[in-house]
């Protein structure tokens, strides 16, 4: 448990904890956003339309944030389409990424609501492609980013 799990109001003042390990080199967070090599994939988002990819150089494992001049990490990010109390349903391809689905983030706005899990389904799927902890209140038109090892293109996702 968290402080912003325990206590959600804290998210409007300290981001959510965050594996920098697990991200592209360089990514740090914001209490409503990521930035990668200080680039928000928000307004990356914005501009592109979703889904959208942004891809850079992976960390280096127990480095303290090394790059790694082979190996890359990719961010996606996806607009909620449909939400169940329990299922999210992302316009993107997500099935085949093996998506870090523990450091998925909502862009955007703050929740105060408490996190949950929903079953995540992707554009084609009917089938859950995993599980993701979210605030509880995510709705239709909200965007998720999360990072996938790996160099993926947006004709993956799409």
């Amino acid at each position: 448990m968290t402080l912003t799990a325990l206590l959600p109001t804290l998210r409007a003042s300290i981001p959510a904890p965050f594996d920098a390990a697990a991200w592209p080199a360089g990514s740090a967070p914001t209490i409503d956003d990521v930035t990668v090599r200080a680039m928000s994939v928000g307004r990356y988002a914005e501009i592109c339309g979703t889904p959208c990819v942004c891809t850079g150089p992976a960390v280096i494992p127990a480095s303290g944030g090394v790059a790694s001049a082979v190996l890359s990490t990719t961010v996606v990010v996806a607009t909620v389409v449909d939400a169940t109390p329990d299922t999210v349903r992302l316009d993107a391809c997500a099935a085949g990424l093996d998506a870090v689905w523990r450091e998925a983030r909502l862009l955007g706005r703050v929740s105060h609501a408490y996190d949950e899990s929903f079953a995540v389904l992707d554009a084609h799927g009917e089938e859950p492609c995993g599980t993701v902890v979210l605030p509880g209140d995510v709705r239709v038109g909200d965007r998720i980013a999360f990072p996938c090892p790996g160099c993926h293109t947006v004709g993956e996702v799409r």
